[in-house]
C-alpha cells in the first residue's frame, strides 16, 4: 500500500467513525428521559373508563363494555376494579344478558363490600334470571360472611318482601354496628 492509499484509507476510516459516532450519539439522546415516558396504567384505565362512560351514555353498550374491560385489565386498585366490574355488569344487563352480569357483580362486591348499589344490582339480576330463591337460600345458609345478610336483604327486597328485607337489614345493623356500610343501610331502611 502506498502512502496515498494509506491516507485515503485513513480519511475514510475517520469519516466512518465520525458518522458512526454521530449516529450512536443521536440514538442515545432519544433514550434520554425514557423514565419519564413510562406508561401510567391507572391513568390509561381512567381514560378507557371515561370513554366507556361516553359510549354508555350514547347507549352503545358493546363499545362501552370493551372500554370498561380494558380499564379493568389495566388497574390493580380494588376500588377502581370494583367500579369497572360494576360498569361491565351494567353493560351486560343493558345488552339483555343479566346472567352474564352476575359474575362481574360478585367480583365488584368482593373488591368493595361497602357499595350497596352492587348488591341491589346483583339482586335484580337474580330476579331477572329466576335464580333469586336459590341464591337467597345460599346466602342465608352461609353465615361466615356478614355481608351475605345484606345480599339476602336485597334479594327479599327485589322479590317484593319489604318487611323481611327490613328485618334482615335491622339485624345486620344490630349485629355489626361498627361496620362502614351501616350508615348506608340505615338510610336505605328509612326509604323502605
Amino acid at each position: 500500500m502506498n502512502l496515498k492509499s494509506k491516507i485515503l484509507y485513513l480519511f475514510f476510516l475517520i469519516c466512518f467513525l465520525t458518522i458512526a459516532n454521530c449516529y450512536a450519539d443521536s440514538s442515545l439522546r432519544g433514550l434520554k428521559g425514557y423514565e419519564e415516558n413510562v406508561i401510567d396504567a391507572a391513568k390509561n384505565a381512567r381514560l378507557h373508563s371515561n370513554l366507556g362512560n361516553i359510549y354508555f351514555e350514547e347507549k352503545n353498550y358493546t363499545a362501552a363494555l370493551k372500554e370498561y374491560q380494558i380499564a379493568y385489565n389495566l388497574t390493580a386498585d380494588n376500588y377502581s376494579s370494583s367500579v369497572y366490574l360494576y360498569n361491565i355488569a351494567r353493560c351486560f344487563i343493558n345488552l339483555g344478558a343479566p346472567n352474564i352480569a352476575i359474575k362481574p357483580l360478585k367480583g365488584a362486591i368482593d373488591k368493595n363490600y361497602s357499595n350497596l348499589i352492587y348488591y341491589e344490582t346483583l339482586a335484580d339480576c337474580f330476579v331477572k334470571t329466576n335464580t333469586a330463591q336459590k341464591e337467597l337460600s345460599n346466602y342465608l345458609k352461609d353465615t361466615s360472611n356478614p355481608y351475605n345478610k345484606i345480599m339476602a336483604g336485597f334479594i327479599y327486597l327485589k322479590m317484593g318482601n319489604k318487611v323481611t328485607a327490613r328485618t334482615i337489614f335491622d339485624d345486620f345493623i344490630n349485629e355489626y354496628p361498627k361496620m362502614e356500610v351501616v350508615q348506608d343501610i340505615k338510610t336505605l331502611i328509612k326509604k323502605l
